[in-house]
């Protein structure tokens, strides 16, 4: 409700107003439920001749998709055919600015519609690890795991970041558990539960289900210890 908004955003390719495209909002909503959107307003980005009014520039989002970014905080849901065409720029965007349940909604969608094959499995595996993507990560070290021989012979390893190591250690022992009918035998053990296990978890905890698979096992861990 433009009315009635107290902010706006500037999206587009320009830092000045040419051609940028522009979204209002309000403060008290952005403070709820995206913190980090609402930390690019102060004082000192506030428009001339409107004291009420405050700007925000955002040249690394497409119009397009801060427009779904945004309804989504106002509690609007999002079209399939919408998250389908844009999903990996709303998951940059939403981790950019910690909007995790837009962020995870994302992440499914794209695991969703996304076949992992040995052409694409490091590419999607590299994209996983630096946006902390742990369901996608873990969908690939399981296609690893399950096409070992194949992916030997194809894929290199080379551009491996060291800590993935661990991670695609466990997708081969569930792998192999699975194959033996043996399952997960310890409820809590962990370090060899999915990516979902973990998450639905943490959420029964009140706690953080975003970030790494490392992340989200020390959270489960320290509170366990504490309770």
């Amino acid at each position: 409700d433009e009315d009635t908004a107290d902010v706006c955003f500037e999206v587009g390719t320009n830092e000045v107003d040419e051609g940028n495209t522009v979204f209002h909002a309000h403060r008290l909503v952005l403070k709820k439920c995206t913190p980090m959107l609402s930390a690019l307003f102060d004082s000192s980005n506030t428009l001339e001749g409107d004291e009420k009014m405050a700007r925000a520039v955002i040249t690394d989002v497409k119009p397009e998709v801060f427009r779904l970014l945004l309804a989504n905080v106002y509690g609007r849901s999002m079209a399939e055919d919408d998250m389908k065409t844009h999903v990996k720029d709303i998951i940059d965007a939403a981790d950019k600015y910690s909007i995790v349940n837009l962020k995870l909604g994302a992440e499914a969608a794209y695991v969703k519609s996304t076949k992992i094959t040995v052409e694409n499995a490091m590419d999607n595996l590299l994209y996983a690890d630096a946006l902390n993507l742990a369901l996608l990560k873990e969908v690939v070290m399981d296609f690893l795991a399950e096409n070992h021989d194949e992916a030997v012979k194809k894929v290199s390893f080379a551009d491996v970041p060291g800590h993935l190591m661990k991670d695609l250690l466990v997708a081969f022992g569930m792998s192999k558990k699975e194959e033996e009918g043996k399952g997960n035998e310890k409820e809590e053990d962990f370090d060899v539960m999915h990516v979902s296990e973990l998450r639905v978890k943490l959420d029964k905890m009140g706690l953080d289900v975003d970030g790494s698979r490392e992340a989200m096992i020390e959270a489960l861990r320290k509170s366990s210890k504490q309770s």
